[in-house]
Formats: structure tokens, C-alpha cells, sequence
């Protein structure tokens, strides 16, 4: 139904990178990406996790993405103008556990 792949980010205490979160397209908008996310969080509590760091794109093919990372309460933390390509910008989202 879904994965999520995240780790500690090096050279940090307590900080976390979400790599990767996806659900098989036949049950996106069921609550599987959200469920991921939350057990992902408790996980990172039981261990400490203090902040969780996830980057994204500002194209608008990643509307969606941002939408779902928002009703998560992560927030815009920065931005990279033109990062990925001219008027592509990383965003960097953080949530703090």
C-alpha cells in the first residue's frame, strides 16, 4: 500500500530527514500517506527525534505534495531560488516533534 523511507540526519542531534514517502495510486486520499507520516513521527518521539527535515519542489506538478506535507503541519523553513532548474526552488519543510 505505501513506504516511507527517512534516517537521522549526519552530523545532528535528534534531527531527522524524510527521504521518501509514497502510497500505490489506488488508495492515495485514504489516509495511507498520513498514517505513514504519523507512525514515522511516533517512532522518531520513542527515539528522541526532535525535528523532522523534508525537501520538496516548487513546481506546480508538487502542489499536491506540498498540500499533503502542510495538512501534516510542516512548515516552509527556507527556500532555494532556482535550485533544481531556473524557477524551480527546493524547499526545505521542517516539523518539530
Amino acid at each position: 500500500m505505501g513506504y516511507v523511507c527517512y534516517g537521522p540526519t549526519p552530523m545532528t542531534e535528534h534531527t531527522h530527514d524524510l527521504y521518501w514517502i509514497a502510497s500505490a495510486p489506488e488508495v492515495r486520499g485514504q489516509g495511507v500517506g498520513a498514517a505513514l507520516v504519523s507512525a514515522m513521527e511516533g517512532d522518531l518521539r520513542r527515539r528522541r527525534g526532535r525535528l523532522v527535515r523534508v525537501e520538496t519542489s516548487a513546481t506546480e506538478a508538487y502542489g499536491p505534495t506540498r498540500g499533503f506535507y502542510a495538512s501534516m503541519k510542516y512548515g516552509e523553513e527556507a527556500r532555494l531560488r532556482d535550485f533544481y532548474k531556473v524557477g524551480d526552488d527546493l524547499i526545505i519543510l521542517t516539523k518539530r516533534l
